[in-house]
């Protein structure tokens, strides 16, 4: 503002009214030499009316004013420092606006190692485990909202690019059942979308399916017994409770008991007969809620809450424990946290890095937890593991 108030000044001084007029006047009078440029003489104009501007500023002004006159022309060429992008959407559904630091040094820990990164930094992509690999797709990062679908291969350790989703889009959900990697919603910009489009891995090709019943970002889903369960988000006004049912069969949605407060952007697990959702954001601040809700009886119950209130968990499970790795707002320390099935409680993990890092996308992969992407100071392609199980599998000997 302060830059077009001094250029508005400069214009009214020169008794122009755009930059192009401006730069036309310079050359008449000489304070610009133009190579290759003649002009006819002609008569000189009787001085204005006004002041002329030589007159009125010294030397060291009009130094300052031509910095500001280059300034303001460059303006729109000037690389960003310290934002990517600035958004409409609220602050909680995008990583735009988060000062851009160098992410904190990696630390040896016992447990933890790198395995390739993906090939796209990003955060807030949707991710679902099928046969053929680990999903991921769309998010955002430097570029915008995202509408590439990349997929790990843990024997080879190798990622792979396929047919990106229809739309790009952040904050969405996905779940994968039988070869089908089924993703919903998401944020494109400062609107919430209601879509839910299929993804066939045997024929590599998208379909659209039967939309949200209502708009959702930062929704949760999970797959159980034929359904898809998808619950809370932000729905582009507001933070829902929001709990609906999608049957695979008759491709149809149905509504399910609500959440026990509205609730986006959480960590959602499926433990048997239960799925569990974690913390999220409620549209003021991050909540450390715990929740159990039971598909056969459509009904909730309070779990453990989270040590601490967290939002764009990393979560998933194996047969005795759930694992919980980032989250976060801004440059907060990440929690890294395991919850015991049996005994109902919360322990500390140890972990390689320290800072910030959220809306990463995890998986467990056989006895390891795998963790790509999210925000850390930046947007991440990092692949980081966890050996969750010592168990050791040896191959069986001929003849015994």
């Amino acid at each position: 503002n302060t830059v077009k108030v001094h250029v508005r000044n400069i214009f009214e001084k020169m008794g122009v009214q755009s930059r192009t007029e401006a730069s036309i006047e310079a050359v008449k009078r000489g304070w610009v030499e133009v190579p290759g440029l003649s002009m006819e003489e002609k008569e000189k104009p009787q001085p204005p009316a006004w002041e002329p501007l030589t007159a009125a500023l010294s030397p060291w002004w009009w130094g300052v004013l031509i910095a500001i006159f280059a300034a303001a022309l460059g303006m729109a060429f000037w690389p960003a420092q310290t934002f990517y992008a600035t958004t409409d959407a609220p602050a909680f559904t995008t990583d735009m606006a988060l000062p851009v630091s160098a992410p904190s040094p990696r630390v040896d820990t016992p447990r933890w190692s790198l395995l390739s990164p993906m090939p796209t930094a990003r955060s807030r992509a949707a991710s679902a485990l099928l046969p053929d690999g680990w999903h991921i797709v769309g998010g955002e990062n430097r570029d915008g909202d995202l509408d590439g679908h990349e997929v790990y291969n843990p024997a080879w350790d190798h990622w792979m690019t396929t047919s990106p989703r229809p739309v790009a889009a952040r904050g969405a959900a996905a779940a994968g059942v039988d070869g089908m990697l089924y993703v919903a919603g998401g944020c494109h910009g400062a609107s919430a979308l209601n879509r839910m489009d299929v993804f066939d891995t045997a024929t590599g090709v998208w379909q659209v399916a039967a939309p949200l019943p209502e708009p959702l970002c930062g929704l949760a889903m999970a797959a159980w017994k034929g359904s898809l369960y998808v619950f809370g988000g932000w729905d582009g006004e507001r933070v829902r409770d929001v709990a609906f049912v999608f049957d695979l069969q008759t491709g149809t949605w149905t509504q399910a008991a609500s959440l026990p407060a509205p609730r986006a952007f959480m960590a959602a697990v499926v433990v048997d007969d239960a799925i569990y959702l974690f913390g999220g954001h409620d549209g003021q601040a991050q909540q450390a809620d715990a929740w159990r809700y039971r598909p056969a009886q459509d009904a909730w119950e309070a779990a453990p809450s989270l040590p601490r209130p967290g939002s764009g968990l990393s979560a998933a499970a194996d047969a005795g424990s759930i694992y919980i790795i980032g989250g976060g707002e801004g440059e907060e320390d990440y929690p890294r946290e395991r919850f015991d099935l049996t005994t109902q409680s919360w322990s500390t993990l140890d972990a390689p890095r320290r800072g910030p890092w959220h809306h990463a996308s995890a998986a467990m992969i056989g006895p390891n937890l795998h963790i790509v992407g999210g925000w850390g100071g930046d947007y991440l392609a990092i692949h980081e593991v966890y050996q969750a199980s010592h168990l050791l599998f040896l191959p069986a000997q001929r003849g015994q």
